[in-house]
């Protein structure tokens, strides 16, 4: 498998104290297992992935850019509140190289909030409130 920017944020993401102190390793890709999973959570989905090329001195050069939904899950609107600001201060804006991938740029583009009562369908989980952001990420292969 390719060195993927998403593992990079996974990484940056459960070492982060504050992060981790608000929910530990509770980072899931795409969905949230059918396991034992207790809110607050976060859930990451690559939404788009873009290979332009750029101009350098030494011809063209495809940085890929990807747009990386984050969503963000807690019991109430302040905790969830909570949650996707830590991780915007956390991520918007972060440069960096972990697990064999530069991250060159990371911005935060758009942040929705939501709520979801599945009571209304009939199931038995409680009210869970969220709010989804999208960054755009412009990455390459790290040459650690």
């Amino acid at each position: 498998m390719y060195p993927s920017p998403e593992k990079n944020i996974f990484n940056l993401v459960v070492t982060n104290p504050r992060l981790a102190s608000l929910i530990g390793f509770q980072v899931f890709p795409i969905a949230v297992p059918r396991t034992a999973v207790t809110l607050p959570f976060l859930v990451y989905r690559r939404s788009n992935v873009v290979y332009e090329p750029e101009a350098a001195l030494s011809g063209l050069v495809e940085i890929p850019q990807l747009s990386l939904q984050i969503a963000a899950w807690s019991t109430t609107y302040d905790s969830v509140r909570d949650l996707s600001d830590t991780l915007r201060g956390v991520l918007d804006g972060y440069t960096g190289t972990r697990c064999g991938v530069t991250i060159n740029s990371m911005r935060l583009t758009s942040e929705v909030d939501d709520f979801l009562d599945p009571t209304d369908s009939g199931a038995q989980l409680p009210p869970a409130y969220e709010v989804r952001q999208l960054y755009q990420i412009r990455w390459q292969e790290a040459s650690e």
